[in-house]
């Protein structure tokens, strides 16, 4: 009876926080909002979204057309202020420029009561930017990174926050990665959850808040998966609001993304990446409640 009410207190406070998703939508490919959504409305948030672009497919394809939306962010931002539509959470994915993070700014300045604010800066991996994006997005990610309470950049992309110069996998070890997150505390970033750490033969998620910092192990799986970062951070996103608890909702999402995968996974010679069919682990996230 304790944890069925309990159950039901989680499900009242997740659906109470009104949580605003500012990232892209992709026309090919399981990422971003096309994936994020289900699982947060899943995990029963309370979700409305404002897209910064359009994008014809998932980066991981090798060429993509884009139509960016500052307009249109800047048109909704004036509609919204005048109905004053409020949100308790911003969490912000792929911005295509500094004028898009002014944006989000002013819709949290106008609020009665300033936002969590939860930020993947989307920008690439293994040391290179995605095709088809560029240095100013670059600059518009270091922009929210200081704005935001929390970051979920794999490493590549906290390189570039930081203007580190990617390192070879000889390099990357625990006292490297320490003072990376040590800088990023002196920028001013006040919560840094780094994915996507190899250190030898084992693989890493790493994090600090306040004066802890953390590391979780994840399990290894020989793929690569299209939209793993989108999965992870919405399954963060939906832990972390109902327990507050930065290591334990990091294991968590940890936990179920490795899971879904090793589902999903067949060893192939393909050397293209998976994309997860989100739709068939819904009931997984759900019983994980």
């Amino acid at each position: 009876m304790i944890i069925k009410c309990f159950q039901k207190l989680k499900a009242i406070f997740m659906n109470d926080n009104k949580i605003l998703l500012v990232s892209d939508f992709v026309g090919v490919g399981k990422v971003a909002l096309s994936a994020m959504s289900p699982i947060l409305s899943t995990m029963k948030a309370n979700i409305s979204f404002l897209p910064t672009a359009v994008v014809s497919n998932n980066f991981d394809y090798g060429n993509a057309s884009i139509a960016d939306l500052t307009n249109f962010m800047q048109d909704s931002l004036n509609v919204w202020k005048e109905l004053n539509l409020e949100f308790d959470t911003i969490v912000t994915g792929i911005l295509m420029n500094p004028k898009q993070v002014e944006i989000i700014k002013e819709i949290i300045n106008y609020q009665s009561k300033k936002p969590l604010i939860i930020s993947d800066p989307i920008m690439g991996d293994h040391g290179k930017l995605y095709n088809g994006l560029s240095m100013e997005l670059v600059r518009a990610s270091q922009l929210v990174a200081l704005k935001a309470d929390i970051i979920l950049p794999n490493l590549t992309e906290f390189a570039f926050i930081l203007n580190e110069k990617y390192p070879n996998d000889s390099e990357i070890n625990h006292d490297l990665i320490i003072s990376w997150l040590e800088k990023a505390r002196k920028k001013g970033i006040k919560s840094a959850i780094i994915t996507s750490v190899k250190i030898g033969e084992k693989y890493y998620v790493y994090g600090y808040e306040d004066d802890e910092i953390f590391r979780v192990e994840i399990e290894y799986i020989p793929t690569e998966v299209g939209g793993a970062g989108d999965i992870f951070t919405s399954l963060f996103v939906g832990k972390y609001l109902q327990e507050k608890d930065l290591k334990a909702s990091v294991s968590y999402a940890a936990k179920i993304l490795t899971n879904i995968i090793k589902k999903e996974y067949k060893p192939t010679s393909s050397k293209k990446k998976i994309e997860v069919r989100i739709q068939n682990y819904l009931q997984d996230v759900y019983r994980s409640l």
